[in-house]
C-alpha cells in the first residue's frame, strides 16, 4: 500500500476528515491534498512524522513494515542526513552501505548453509536402565548440517553409558524414523513406556557395554521402534 493511500484508509478508519487531519497534524491542506491524491511522493521526514502522529499509527504502518523492529531515532537521523548528502555524498553512502550489506547477507548465507533445524524429542532415550520416552514431544534444535543430519527425521540425546563405547551419555543422535529395523542396527525402542538405545537383536535389545544385560522381548511386551539410528549430531 502506497502512502497516500495508507493515510486515505486510515483516515476514513479513524472517521477524519481531511481538515481533521489538517488540524491534527499542523501540514497545510495544499501540501497534505498533494500528498493524499499521489501527486506528492516524496514528503518530507517531518510531514510523514506529523502525519503518522495525527493518525495514531508508527512510521512503520505508514511505510508498510510489518513484523519489524521500530526505526529508531538513530536511525531516522540517518535519513535526515541522508537527505542532506549532494548527489555525489547519497553515492559514496549508498555504494558503501551495498558493499556491507552484501557481505553481511554473504555471511549469513555461509551459516545458514551450515546450519540444519531438526526436531528432538524432549526426552532423553536410555542407554542404560531406561526412561520414559512414550509420546511425541519434540522441541527444535540447530545441528551442523551433515548427509546424516540431512536424512535425520529427528534427534534425541542419549542418557546413560550402556551403550560405550559405540555411543556416550548426552550425545545427540541422529535418527530416521521407521517402524522396522534389521538385527544388528542400533534404533531407539520404546519397550512398555520405557525408551532405549540399543542394538537390535530380534529377541533382545543389546547394549554395547557389557556391565549391561541385554534386554529380553517377551510376547506380552509393548515394543515400539522410533526409529533407526543413523550417526550423531553436533550442535551448532
Amino acid at each position: 500500500m502506497f502512502f497516500n493511500e495508507f493515510i486515505n484508509s486510515r483516515r476514513k478508519e479513524l472517521g477524519m476528515s481531511i481538515d481533521d487531519l489538517v488540524r491534527e497534524s499542523g501540514v497545510p491542506k495544499g501540501t497534505l491534498s498533494k500528498i493524499t491524491s499521489g501527486i506528492n511522493t516524496n514528503p518530507t521526514l517531518s510531514t510523514v512524522e506529523a502525519i503518522c502522529k495525527a493518525l495514531h499509527c508508527t512510521l512503520n504502518d505508514a511505510i508498510g513494515i510489518k513484523d519489524c523492529k521500530a526505526v529508531t531515532n538513530a536511525e531516522l537521523g540517518m535519513i535526515k542526513k541522508h537527505r542532506a548528502l549532494d548527489e555525489y555524498g547519497k553515492k559514496a553512502v549508498d555504494d558503501l552501505l551495498e558493499t556491507e550489506y552484501n557481505r553481511c547477507l554473504a555471511l549469513l548465507t555461509s551459516v545458514e548453509q551450515k546450519v540444519i533445524i531438526k526436531k528432538i524429542a524432549r526426552l532423553a532415550a536410555s542407554a542404560g536402565t531406561g526412561d520414559y520416552l512414550d509420546g511425541e514431544e519434540y522441541e527444535k534444535i540447530a545441528l551442523v548440517r551433515t548427509p546424516e543430519a540431512e536424512q535425520a527425521d529427528f534427534a534425541v540425546r542419549v542418557n546413560g553409558d550402556s551403550m560405550e563405547d559405540t555411543y556416550f551419555d548426552d550425545d545427540i543422535l541422529l535418527v530416521e524414523s521407521t517402524p522396522h529395523i534389521n538385527v544388528g542396527d542400533i534404533g531407539v525402542f520404546i519397550v512398555n513406556g520405557e525408551g532405549y538405545v540399543k542394538e537390535f537383536g530380534g529377541d533382545r535389545l543389546i547394549s554395547h557395554n557389557d556391565k549391561y544385560q541385554d534386554i529380553l522381548l517377551h510376547d506380552y511386551d509393548m515394543v515400539f521402534c522410533s526409529g533407526r539410528v543413523i550417526g550423531v549430531g553436533e550442535k551448532a
